[in-house]
């Protein structure tokens, strides 16, 4: 007997080794069934699952009444199962027979532990069943090992993240420096070439003079001869040849103060030649060295490029396609200005990116509010909705050139409706006033000049695209109205607006730029005397603290005539890039007209500026920037730009209009005129 007992615990541990251990559990409906004829011979009892096996089944059931355990006992008992799995969709039904029983506790209320086997069962059933308890078994595990996987992740994001800010800022240093000492040696240059240039005009007046000289003191001779003649012939006239004496001393003392004159101006000439060989010297050398400079340069500014374009494409969101429009000021966080789309789209075109240029466009197309027939200034990146209701004209007529560009750049047609949307919009605009000129939105009274220099350009392509002569119409009023109101022909310059004489420097940028210098020349507004009339009154010299706390002294284009404003002056780097595409534009235009000496000019002129503009590349501190590199808005942050708005707040307040407008100048990009 007592290997009888020791056989059937050994049997039972065995049974139990086949099941499952669950850590939850679901009901079990069952009844005891007559071995010979199959039917119930008990009430249905309810009990719910502990271990699940393959073969079978473990049931724990509570409160059973006295007769039950006598049944248990035979080994020949049947039961009816009716099992509800969680989530399914149907009970599982078997007919199962007792492999074991144990009474874990007495008394009221009992309860047993049966052990069962099955006898019949349909097999996707007995699958489903121990799917289930697998499934339940394996999820702790599974959810471990994710967990792993995802703190793994996080690590070696945080690692390459690291990474790439140590570099970016170790390029954007290197980048920093040799602008610096690029820009230096151009600044030199430029001084050579003013010096040569005083030199030679100087040594051309004095020759000019010394052949003037030389012909007085011919005329002298004669008169002299002539003289000598006069008083051999009136020696008899005393008084006349006491007049002609006094007159030839007088001839002889003018004769040797002009032949004093000349020996200097000889002198000075000969100094002059020995300083323009020297200059000439010292250029070559300071040519050769920016040569070499620029050679070692120009892989750290490919790769600074490049990282300011990583930077753009880290602040498009992915719901929206907005891209933000500064990083760094709380005021302006998440804020997307409808121009700076434009620049952001332009850009991706540029670099030939498509679908991020689509995003963009589309949400103008597809979800921007209008108010008042046109899209407000500013959205929110995330959200999609407007956070300033102004609505201007000029970032409408912005958003349409961006999407002829696009048309022109990839050969589709997609966004053309949304630039005659536009473009009808404006002529509506435009036929409103008497000298058809487009006020500076359908809310406002004032005239800006940039606004319908931006008309005149978008005009111009909508009817190169389309063929549409009310578009040439509207372009040759807008050209029109500009020669009228904001040319000032006293001072050679465009005027802020229809009577505002407010200088503002991107107006002379974007007059060459929209409407060609050619035209210029034609209309009687001449480009060269607007580039140097903004040089003379809008280029600053100043210092640039970069967030290292280092001070770097660089010269760039303020918003307009700093002398009027109290903050002094302050480099904008956005409409200091506008000046190196319109220097470019400059220089092509004086080679086509063989006039390389203005060419190269203007060629060195953009040359330093853009050099100027690459000392002030900082590093993204921001997540989403990811430690590229970018540009400030202004060199000082918060200043008042004498315009109607103030710089952002932030000293590393990265700027996508100043960024993007950099990445223009590198790449000679004119966003005013269709390539």
């Amino acid at each position: 007997m007592k290997n009888q007992g020791h056989q059937n615990k050994e049997t039972e541990y065995i049974e139990r080794r086949r099941y499952i251990r669950l850590d939850v559990v679901f009901p079990v409906e069952f009844q005891f069934l007559d071995q010979e004829t199959g039917g119930s011979i008990s009430d249905i009892k309810q009990g719910f699952t502990r271990d699940v096996g393959k073969g079978g089944i473990c049931l724990e059931v509570n409160n059973i009444e006295e007769g039950f355990e006598q049944i248990l006992r035979k080994k020949d008992a049947r039961l009816d199962i009716r099992m509800h799995i969680p989530l399914g969709r149907r009970e599982v039904k078997a007919v199962a027979a007792i492999a074991w029983h144990k009474k874990i506790k007495a008394g009221y209320p009992n309860k047993y532990i049966i052990g069962l086997s099955f006898l019949q069962i349909d097999p996707k059933d007995k699958s489903r069943i121990y799917f289930h308890a697998k499934r339940i078994s394996l999820t702790p595990k599974i959810v471990s090992i994710l967990v792993l996987f995802l703190a793994a992740g996080l690590l070696y994001f945080y690692t390459s993240d690291f990474s790439l800010r140590r570099e970016n800022r170790r390029l954007v240093q290197q980048l920093v420096g040799l602008s610096s000492k690029r820009s230096k040696l151009e600044k030199s240059i430029l001084q050579l070439d003013s010096e040569h240039k005083e030199a030679r005009q100087r040594l051309m007046e004095d020759e000019k003079k010394i052949e003037e000289y030389k012909g007085k003191a011919r005329e002298l001779r004669k008169l002299a001869i002539e003289l000598k003649k006069k008083d051999e012939l009136l020696q008899y006239l005393q008084q006349d040849r006491a007049k002609g004496k006094e007159r030839l001393k007088e001839m002889l003392l003018e004769k040797q103060k002009i032949l004093g004159k000349s020996q200097f101006l000889t002198k000075e000439a000969e100094y002059l030649k020995q300083r323009i060989s020297i200059l000439s010297k010292n250029k070559v050398s300071a040519e050769d060295r920016l040569k070499k400079l620029i050679s070692s340069f120009e892989g750290v500014e490919e790769k600074g490029i490049s990282s300011m374009y990583k930077w753009i494409e880290n602040h498009q969101n992915k719901i929206t396609g907005l891209v933000v429009s500064y990083e760094g000021d709380k005021a302006l966080e998440d804020w997307a200005f409808t121009y700076d789309q434009s620049l952001a789209a332009q850009c991706f075109i540029l670099m030939g990116n498509q679908k991020r240029a689509q995003n963009i466009l589309d949400f103008y197309k597809e979800k921007a509010k209008k108010v008042y027939g046109g899209y407000v200034n500013a959205y929110d990146a995330y959200t999609g909705l407007p956070v300033e209701y102004n609505v201007h004209v000029g970032p409408n007529v912005w958003l349409g050139i961006a999407a002829l560009q696009y048309s022109s750049r990839f050969n589709d047609e997609e966004y053309l409706s949304l630039a005659e949307d536009i473009g009808g919009w404006l002529i509506r605009l435009q036929g409103e006033d008497e000298e058809f000129g487009l006020r500076g939105g359908p809310k406002f009274n004032w005239y800006s000049t940039e606004h319908n220099l931006d008309a005149f350009a978008f005009f111009g392509m909508l009817y190169k695209l389309t063929g549409n002569e009310d578009y040439l119409t509207a372009q040759k009023r807008t050209l029109a109205w500009l020669k009228k109101n904001a040319y000032n022909k006293k001072e050679g310059r465009l005027n802020r607006g229809k009577g505002d004489a407010t200088i503002a420097t991107d107006t002379f940028a974007w007059a060459i730029a929209a409407i060609g210098p050619g035209l210029l020349k034609e209309m009687g507004m001449d480009p060269d005397q607007i580039m140097d009339f903004a040089e003379t009154n809008c280029v600053v010299n100043t210092y640039y603290t970069r967030p290292d706390g280092t001070q770097l002294k660089i010269t760039g284009f303020d918003f307009g005539k700093y002398q009027h404003l109290p903050r002094g002056g302050i480099v904008s780097t956005e409409w200091t890039a506008q000046m190196v595409v319109t220097l470019r534009i400059m220089s092509a235009y004086h080679r086509e007209k063989n006039d390389f000496q203005k060419a190269d000019y203007y060629k060195k002129k953009a040359e330093f500026y853009f050099s100027e503009l690459q000392k002030m590349v900082i590093v993204s501190p921001s997540r989403i920037g990811q430690g590229e590199g970018c540009l400030p808005y202004a060199s000082q942050d918060n200043a008042d730009t004498g315009h109607g708005w103030r710089a952002p707040n932030g000293s590393r307040t990265g700027s996508t209009s100043a960024t993007v407008y950099t990445i223009f100048a590198k790449h000679n990009y004119n966003p005013l005129m269709l390539r």
